[in-house]
Order: C-alpha cells, then structure tokens, then sequence
C-alpha cells in the first residue's frame, strides 16, 4: 500500500532525474516511459514540467533529453559533509602543487554504492587524467573507489559484490585478497585498471573508529611515473588523510556539543 504522506508525482519526477546517471546521459521520452513503465501521458507531463523548471533540456534537434542547468546547481549545493571537502581542499592542493599531478576526493554515494568525486584540482600538465566534480563509477573498480571499499562496511560489502555485473569478469575472491592488501598496506595503488596508460594511488580518510570518511587519490599517465612514484605518492597521501581525519573528528565532535 503507497505512503499516503508522500507524493506519488513528485516521486515519479525523481525517478526522472535519478535515471539521467554517468551511463544515461541522454534519454527520450520513450525510454523513460519503458524504464519507469508509466504511460507516455504522464511522461510528457512530468519531463515538460521539469524542463520548465530548468531541470531537464531537450535537445531540438534530436528530441533528446539531458539534465538541465538546475539540476547541476542542485548537485553542487548537496554536500553532505561540507567540512571535509572544506577541510580536505588545502591538502589536495598541496599534494597538486608537489607532485604536479591531478589529486580528488571521493566518497561512497550511499544510494548507489558507487565511488563519487567531491572535490579535485587538475594537474596543470598538458597530458592529465581529470576527475570531474560529480564523476560516479563503480566502487570495485580503480584505487580512488577500491579503497572506499576496502574500508566499508562489510554488510555494504557484500552488497557491492551481489552487484558487479557478471560482464565484468570479476573474480570476487581475487578482489577481496586484493581488499585485504589494501587494508594491510593502508593505500590502493592500481595502473590501468580502469584507464589504460593511467597510474592512481589513493589513501583511507577514516574517522578514529576506523570508518570510512573518503578517498585522497592522486592521478598521472603512466608514462610519468618514476621508481619512487607510487612510494612517494602513497606516503603523501597516508599524511594528508590521517591530517584530515583527525581534523575532522574535532570538527563533528563540535559540531556534536
């Protein structure tokens, strides 16, 4: 039986939007009707309302559909924790300015269980691996996502792995040894896992209980990595995301009082 404290419209708008995600980022009108299983009535209404309040545009060459201006101003604004991208830019950019190279945070997104970008600052080189605001990929996948799932949840855990596509090929004990190592070891370090000719290593911010905050992850093309360059990264990273962490935990134990 529906909620009758909720609104069904605004709960079919939603799930609109919620479809335009990194692998759907065009859509028609006939295949959100198919994808929701709502009649193409109630579609047209719904996308031309969301179009009218800048949500979604519609492309009027193509009839196709794309996130509007207003759903990325809503995305910016949603910080749940905006003390740890506030707390954590001054290293990032440190850790830029060291190395050259393109540092980001990331966190779980909590819905998708998926490794979402947060905050990034580009290298100013030519030839760079950019990690765009808002980027959200799969979390078994990359060492600035695997270890968020190195230090998640094991409950959350599990959850992932029921969910990685069989089309991945992905041995899940391998991965969880992989984990395992992570843990040890307390970085990720992956070259061409996700991009071929990309080298990422990435550190645990985790809170003194020893849950997961984010991810410090530094990103160059292989081709620049020297004999020190994962050492030297990982050593960068560790400091900064014990710093963070540490800051953080002041941060919400005030936040608490």
């Amino acid at each position: 039986m529906a909620d009758k404290s909720t609104s069904q419209t605004l709960r079919r708008g939603l799930l609109i939007l919620d479809l335009f995600h990194t692998h759907n980022r065009e859509l028609t009108v006939k295949e959100i009707t198919a994808k929701l299983n709502i009649s193409s009535t109630i579609t047209f209404r719904l996308v031309n309302t969301l179009i009218e309040c800048g949500y979604l545009t519609k492309d009027p060459s193509t009839g196709k559909l794309r996130l509007g201006l207003n759903s990325y101003k809503l995305g910016i604004y949603a910080d749940p924790i905006p003390q740890l991208r506030e707390t954590a830019i001054p290293f990032l950019e440190n850790i830029a300015q060291i190395t050259k190279e393109t540092v980001s945070l990331n966190v779980i997104d909590p819905v998708t269980l998926e490794g979402l970008c947060i905050a990034s600052i580009e290298s100013p080189h030519d030839v760079k691996f950019s990690r765009p605001i808002g980027l959200s990929r799969p979390i078994h996948k990359g060492a600035s996502r695997k270890v968020l799932l190195a230090f998640m949840d094991p409950t959350q855990q599990e959850l992932v792995f029921q969910k990685i596509p069989p089309a991945d090929n992905i041995d899940i004990k391998v991965l969880k040894k992989d984990l395992e190592n992570i843990r040890i070891q307390g970085f990720a370090h992956t070259e061409g896992e996700v991009n071929e000719g990309a080298l990422n290593v990435a550190a645990p911010i985790l809170s003194r209980e020893g849950l997961i905050l984010a991810g410090l992850s530094i990103h160059c093309p292989t081709y620049r990595k020297k004999e020190d360059t994962v050492e030297c990264f990982a050593t960068l990273a560790k400091e900064a995301s014990l710093k963070i962490g540490n800051i953080m935990e002041n941060v919400m134990e005030n936040i608490t009082l």
